[in-house]
């Protein structure tokens, strides 16, 4: 039986280097480094993007593959929510990143069914499904997630014996992050395992 790993008994925290390996901190922080340059790069060039379209676009535009957008689109959506459904139904934790990216999409699919019905006939059906059927839906998978969430973390809290209750979801560090708390920052952690 493998030895567990030491634990620091004032907060808990546990060496995972014998687990993970001597350099894991090391190359986790690289890519968590990597990972927050690429999303803030691209943030800075989204940025004037908009602006950019915002004042170029026009204000009318005809498609020629406007069913294939939308036929496609809901082909998404469908996959999203059947691998939520899997997941859900084979209790796996890929049920988390299914559940968010449907509600995503349909929180986007609301979006775009009501500003592209906007000033339409279309408009009321439009409105009647974001309300009664998008955005329900997308609010209750978002909020099954958090809760699943929370319970992992809990979890997690009891198994690694850490004192007290865990922080709240917006605090709580990720689980594959090898430093110690108290020291977080850009230079620790990690954006993917």
């Amino acid at each position: 039986m493998a030895e567990e790993p030491p634990e620091c008994p004032r907060c808990g925290h546990v060496d995972l280097t014998a687990v993970l390996g001597a350099d894991y901190e090391r190359k986790a922080a690289r890519r968590r480094r990597r990972g927050l340059t690429l999303l803030l790069v691209c943030c800075a060039v989204l940025l004037p993007w908009i602006g950019y379209l915002a004042a170029n676009l026009p204000v009318r535009y005809e498609s020629q593959q406007w069913r294939a957008a939308w036929v496609g689109f809901d082909v998404a959506l469908l996959c999203a929510l059947a691998a939520t459904a899997w997941y859900g139904w084979r209790r796996r934790q890929l049920l988390v990143p299914w559940a968010q990216a449907a509600a995503v999409l349909l929180l986007c699919d609301a979006w775009f069914d009501v500003l592209l019905s906007w000033g339409t006939r279309d408009l009321r059906a439009a409105l009647l499904t974001a309300l009664l059927l998008e955005l329900p839906l997308a609010a209750l998978l978002l909020v099954r997630v958090r809760g699943i969430l929370r319970t992992v973390l809990r979890i997690y809290w009891h198994l690694a014996r850490l004192p007290g209750d865990p922080p709240p979801l917006h605090r709580a560090r990720l689980l594959v992050d090898p430093s110690p708390p108290g020291r977080s920052g850009p230079e620790r952690g990690t954006l993917d395992a």
